[in-house]
């Protein structure tokens, strides 16, 4: 945001007429069908086909971390699911309402194929550098091409445009931009409607994501620089009620973090000097990336913070002289205190001072520094742009060089690191190799390989989470669980069980290590035991469908006849239903052994004939048969039970 030489404005006594430098811009941009708005209108189709390639390792890239509870499951592809998603805080443990609705839109179109979801996200990417552009032309702003370009292409924004649980990056970008672009027009026109139309955007954009609160201080940012000074009643009253709105929605998000994702507990216990130590470091950190994008991984070393440590405090102090010199120097390069302050601005809740789940991994990452980075990206680019203008002759040629060249370069970057998003395991094993000390990485290998048969290579990396972490309740529960399942696979059931036990020693309210505990002892033959298993897995897991099926099955079908309840599996096994969306024929298996055990045995056909149809739909023929043989004891006025092992 290099400063310029201000335009004179003549004012008008027609309606409309101007009083601002950012109305004469809005009065003068090019109009559309002249030469200028066709070059630039090919100039965004080819940036948006330059990013679209520049993504193409992760097209079709396999969910990662949270992308699986963000993926609209079985359960919410009802209306009542999305319903959900606006009604109930919790049900996502994040409060993203709009990002669920498109997501639960998206599943409509492309159910479980992942191409979609992508191309969504890069699009959506591509439409906020274009709006960023908007933004930069009509505030004057040199180099508006190349910044948007940079934005676009950037690697550090690889995270948040591959990883498909941050659309509500994505998302919120669009309504932030959306918003400062209405906000330039209200400046204007000074219409209520305008005015209404920011409100609205802004609406939308906390519910995408809670960092569009940041936008009445971005606003006021842009428009000190733009003017050299502040208003009361012209530049700042009318931002008010959208601090109100942000300041809730903020609460709101640290209130969620704390009581649903976890932003708590002893990884979270920082005296205000370790938080100062945290954000003085996460300051350089940002913009270390932003110039030299080298090492990006999902999950960075996590810090040990300490204020005993003193190199530590070298950090805070050189930004905060960082600052000041910025602040000095503000009457002559405005730009510099402007962009500094914005970039810091739109990181501050991430900075460390208020509690993020994700700090239990790491205290900083690249999609933290989204919105942020157009505070660095913007001045450095217009720097050039000036630069370039006082350039003649072959330097001239050689710098539009340079800068093609830093495109094509960061272009390459977004490529190679578009290739971590391609799956689980390539992913985690990445980051392995930056990050060894990663457990959650570890966690993750070890799922993957687990998932493929390689039980044997899984258990060493959830050994090692025990390693690394032995005394974290969090990863090590979590471990002895994945190890218990990994043993189970190979045969090894005593063995998991004890696993399975450890994990509710460290949480006994762990409601799948209740489920899988339940389902060992029920095939060992110590059904009761494995009915009480259930029945806590029912108990602290309200939304585990399985739980439900998996104690529903056992009193209709149990050969302990002392166990048996069918008009409690019947019960059951509808909320199981419920829950799974009424298209899982194992749960339909389990409904229709439930009427026959309570004697509804016409429903008991039904419904097995129609879990059969699902079943041979699905390729599940194993399952298919089974009920063949389970309709024909329905017809018979015969419930099915197990046989005593």
């Amino acid at each position: 945001m290099i400063q310029r030489r201000k335009k004179t404005v003549r004012q008008g006594k027609v309606a409309g007429s101007v009083s601002s430098p950012i109305a004469a811009k809005l009065e003068t941009a090019p109009k559309s069908g002249s030469p200028t708005s066709y070059r630039n209108y090919l100039l965004g189709l080819i940036l948006i086909v330059v990013t679209l390639l520049a993504y193409q390792p992760a097209w079709n890239g396999q969910p990662l971390l949270d992308d699986k509870k963000r993926l609209t499951t079985q359960e919410n592809r009802s209306l009542d699911g999305l319903a959900r998603f606006w009604t109930e805080p919790y049900a996502t443990k994040q409060y993203h309402p709009l990002v669920d609705t498109l997501l639960w839109i998206e599943d409509k179109f492309w159910g479980e194929r992942m191409l979609g979801y992508h191309l969504v996200n890069i699009l959506l990417h591509g439409a906020s550098a274009l709006l960023l552009l908007k933004i930069l032309r009509q505030l004057e702003v040199p180099g508006a091409w190349l910044a948007t370009a940079i934005f676009a292409l950037h690697p550090v924004h690889v995270e948040s445009v591959a990883w498909m649980a941050e659309l509500k990056n994505t998302l919120s970008g669009i309504f932030f931009f959306g918003s400062v672009l209405a906000y330039l027009r209200f400046e204007q026109n000074r219409n209520s409607w305008s005015y209404a139309l920011v409100l609205f955007l802004f609406s939308l954009g906390l519910m995408a994501k809670a960092v569009v609160a940041a936008l009445p201080a971005a606003i006021l940012i842009v428009l000190w620089w733009k003017r050299g000074r502040l208003k009361w009643t012209r530049d700042v009253k009318p931002l008010i009620p959208f601090c109100i709105l942000g300041i809730g929605a903020g609460l709101v998000t640290a209130w969620m973090e704390r009581n649903f994702a976890g932003a708590e507990g002893e990884q979270f216990a920082f005296s205000m000097i370790d938080r100062f130590l945290i954000a003085g470091r996460g300051f350089w950190f940002y913009l270390s990336k932003l110039f030299w994008p080298s090492n990006l991984v999902l999950i960075y070393p996590r810090w040990n913070v300490s204020a005993m440590i003193w190199w530590q405090y070298l950090f805070p102090i050189a930004a905060l002289c960082f600052f000041a010199v910025a602040w000095a120097l503000r009457q002559r390069w405005r730009w510099l205190w402007a962009g500094l302050l914005f970039f810091v601005v739109m990181l501050l809740p991430m900075l460390g001072f208020f509690n993020v789940s994700f700090f239990r991994f790491s205290f900083v990452a690249d999609h933290f520094q989204y919105l942020a980075s157009i505070g660095i990206i913007t001045p450095v680019s217009a720097g050039g742009a000036f630069l370039l203008t006082r350039l003649r002759g072959w330097h001239r040629t050689m710098g539009y060089g340079f800068c093609l060249a830093l495109l094509a370069t960061l272009t390459g970057l977004t490529w190679r690191q578009s290739r971590m998003y391609r799956d689980a395991e390539t992913c985690y094993r990445m980051v392995i190799e930056k990050n060894p000390n990663s457990w959650q990485a570890h966690m993750n290998v070890g799922h993957a390989l687990s998932q493929r048969g390689l039980a044997g290579e899984a258990i060493a990396h959830f050994q090692k989470v025990l390693e690394i972490n032995p005394n974290y309740a969090p990863a090590t529960k979590r471990a002895h669980f994945n190890l218990g399942n990994a043993l189970l696979k190979m045969g090894l059931v005593d063995e998991a069980i004890a696993h399975f036990e450890k994990a509710l020693e460290i949480e006994p309210n762990y409601a799948e290590a209740h489920m899988n505990l339940g389902s060992v002892l029920h095939r060992r033959g110590r059904l009761k035991e494995a009915a009480a298993h259930y029945q806590r897995a029912v108990e602290r897991g309200p939304q585990l469908a399985l739980a439900r099926n998996n104690l529903a099955w056992m009193l209709a079908t149990c050969s302990d006849a002392s166990l048996r309840n069918g008009s409690k599996a019947v019960e059951l096994a509808l909320q199981a239903d419920q829950l799974s969306g009424g298209r899982d024929p194992i749960i339909l298996r389990t409904l229709a052994a439930a009427y026959a055990e309570a004697g509804q045995f016409s429903q008991a056909v039904e419904t097995a004939q129609r879990a059969r149809q699902l079943a041979t739909d699905q390729g599940k023929n194993a399952l298919a048969n089974a009920l063949r043989n389970q309709i024909g004891l329905y017809q018979a006025a015969s419930p099915y039970h197990e046989t005593p092992e």
